[in-house]
């Protein structure tokens, strides 16, 4: 004997899905426009959106308190950007902050970014995580 099996396809399923990625066009475009203001190609870089837009930027450089460490730059659509190293372990630090705006016009981006890279930083918060940047057997007698 054959089992029937009935299926209601009138069931109501409310899909109240936001296919809107006007926000996310937004911030790639914005972030976009920082890395050709920076005279970078982009392809050492990205934007995530979800669950809010942010994005890595690596950059060519040194800094001159850090000389043998990569600098990026980062950005958070609510807090704005920030200049990074990363430390012997491979965590980004961040070491000067863009104080201001979260989206500030992107010519005042690579105008700090510059000026953070020639070490002309006057004001800033940064955070010196020293110890990060210590060879591990000193790192003890330095924390």
């Amino acid at each position: 004997m054959p089992i029937e099996l009935a299926i209601d396809l009138d069931t109501d399923i409310d899909f109240d899905v936001d296919f809107d990625d006007s926000a996310a066009r937004r911030a790639r475009g914005y972030v976009s426009e920082v890395v050709v203001g920076l005279g970078l190609r982009g392809d050492s870089s990205f934007v995530e959106t979800e669950p809010r837009a942010g994005a890595y930027v690596a950059l060519e450089g040194r800094l001159p308190d850090f000389p043998h460490h990569d600098v990026a730059l980062q950005w958070n659509e609510l807090t704005g950007w920030s200049v990074a190293v990363e430390d012997r372990l491979g965590q980004l630090v961040e070491v000067a902050r863009l104080s201001g705006d979260a989206w500030p016009e992107p010519s005042a981006v690579a105008r700090w970014v510059g000026s953070v890279l020639r070490h002309e930083r006057a004001h800033e918060q940064t955070n010196r995580d020293f110890a990060a940047f210590v060879p591990s057997q000193r790192s003890n007698v330095l924390s």
